[in-house]
């Protein structure tokens, strides 16, 4: 129960500074869509895919070692860090050459090549920040990645409405974001300074290798995950033109926004699973089945309500010239609502030292979504891509699921997974029945919502679960952690 509050306690600490970010972000997002117009919007959306890609080069894998690794042993802290700062300079360095290389090579527009230049740059800080906010996640304390998140997105939503009356272009908007990546850098630096220690260099080259050794897996595993996540706006430029990816990328980003709880809670939950790993397996299942299972539990009305409510909201928010994100995002959310339960399960692939297993499903998982690009955008464009996405996380899911059960942890999911897909199937079969006697969405969406909460109760909460509901509710009441 205290592991599961402390968990609760940083969770609920990091989904409420990301909501506060998200929302800044989200009022970013509407004033840039409007003023730049899917043209000029897919340029700066397909210059931060670019960079996403090349950005797990530069990252390597390092900071996932590192917040086991610490969370394991607090003494290793300054150790990681000294050594691997340099590594991630030397690596930030290169890949930057090598982002040089490939938007020249395909002949991007010179507007394009400044702002992925731009964006290219802040690779230095942005790996340095992640080392660092590592380090700060291994130790639990998760405030910092909180605050952080906070005073960028006001940095970036101020810069953007001070952009926006001086009539700038796209480039300064790049040029923002590499402001962010160098505050964000500068926040960080100074709470390890002043809360843990002096981030000092070295070259300890037996630890380089071995740090490497053990991160290339992790490394292989984040390059698959970029792909997988990012080549599809990559690839539509390539084929289908920048205009295309400004109409993805409004769907793209309002799907990403919809994981901010479980992106939250897997920050919260990697120390702890790394800790309990070791010391009881047992423990280590419950949690990831429970994880799973509530994640699952809040995934499926999640998608079904953004799909409900897909028409009339984007064009309210981004206006008419986006209408043709809102197929792409009522698919793309199922996607969304998969990665609830993935992001848990390779989680534990890597708490349990099975990241070469969960390296090798994830080269599956980009094989399939590349094989499926290529065939779906050039006929449907980004529809295409959305469905290559969706398509693919569900044989990630279950083969996730199957490999963790062969080897000993099997997190129930056919039991616990039953009554939420019931719940599911009887909000359809009311929403639809509403919809054609023309029920406003918000009346079908509050019945829906306490029909479903109903038939969860009475079918998957047990006294334990009650129990813990009960403590987090007075945890979050209270205060106290």
């Amino acid at each position: 129960m205290s592991q599961a509050r402390r968990v609760a306690r940083n969770t609920s600490l990091l989904t409420i500074s990301q909501i506060i970010g998200y929302g800044e972000s989200f009022i970013y997002v509407i004033l840039i869509a409007r003023y730049l117009g899917p043209q000029s919007l897919g340029i700066l959306n397909f210059g931060a895919a670019l960079i996403a890609v090349f950005n797990v080069l530069a990252n390597f894998g390092l900071t996932t070692i590192i917040v086991r690794e610490v969370a394991r042993d607090p003494s290793k802290a300054s150790k990681y860090a000294a050594n691997v700062i340099p590594i991630q300079l030397l690596f930030a360095l290169l890949t930057i050459g090598l982002i040089v290389v490939f938007v020249n090579a395909l002949g991007y527009s010179q507007q394009t090549v400044y702002v992925v230049y731009i964006l290219a740059i802040g690779l230095i800080f942005s790996t340095l920040s992640a080392l660092l906010l590592a380090i700060f996640q291994g130790f639990q304390q998760l405030e910092f990645q909180a605050t952080v998140l906070v005073i960028t997105s006001v940095v970036q939503l101020c810069g953007a409405v001070i952009a926006i009356q001086l009539h700038l272009n796209v480039v300064a908007f790049a040029l923002l974001s590499l402001l962010m990546a160098g505050i964000g850098l500068a926040y960080v630096y100074a709470v390890c300074v002043r809360r843990f220690f002096v981030p000092r260099l070295e070259a300890d080259f037996t630890f380089w290798k071995s740090t490497l050794t053990e991160a290339w897996p992790m490394a292989a595993m984040g390059i698959s995950m970029m792909i997988y996540f990012r080549i599809d706006a990559v690839m539509i430029s390539v084929i289908q033109g920048t205009t295309a990816v400004g109409f993805y990328s409004i769907a793209y980003t309002l799907s990403e926004a919809s994981i901010v709880v479980p992106s939250m809670f897997i920050l919260s939950l990697l120390p702890m699973l790394s800790h309990l790993h070791q010391n009881s397996v047992a423990s280590f299942r419950d949690i990831c089945a429970r994880s799973v299972k509530y994640m699952l539990y809040l995934a499926l009305p999640m998608a079904f309500f953004v799909t409900l409510w897909a028409r009339p909201i984007v064009p309210l928010l981004f206006g008419a010239a986006y209408d043709p994100s809102v197929l792409a995002l009522q698919i793309l959310i199922w996607a969304a609502a998969i990665m609830y339960v993935t992001m848990i399960l390779g989680t534990a692939f890597v708490a349990a030292d099975m990241q070469r297993l969960y390296m090798k499903l994830m080269f599956v998982a980009v094989a399939l979504n590349v094989g499926l690009n290529v065939l779906l955008i050039p006929k449907y464009s980004y529809i295409g891509a959305s469905f290559a996405t969706v398509a693919t996380e569900t044989p990630v899911l279950a083969l996730g699921l199957f490999f963790l059960g062969r080897h000993g942890y099997d997190l129930r999911f056919r039991r616990t997974s039953l009554p939420a897909f019931f719940g599911l199937s009887v909000i359809v079969a009311i929403s639809a029945v509403m919809l054609l006697k023309n029920v406003p969405l918000a009346l079908i969406t509050i019945i829906d919502l306490a029909v479903y909460a109903a038939i969860l109760y009475e079918l998957a909460i047990n006294e334990q679960d009650k129990q813990l509901i009960l403590s987090l509710l007075k945890l979050l009441k209270t205060g106290r952690g």
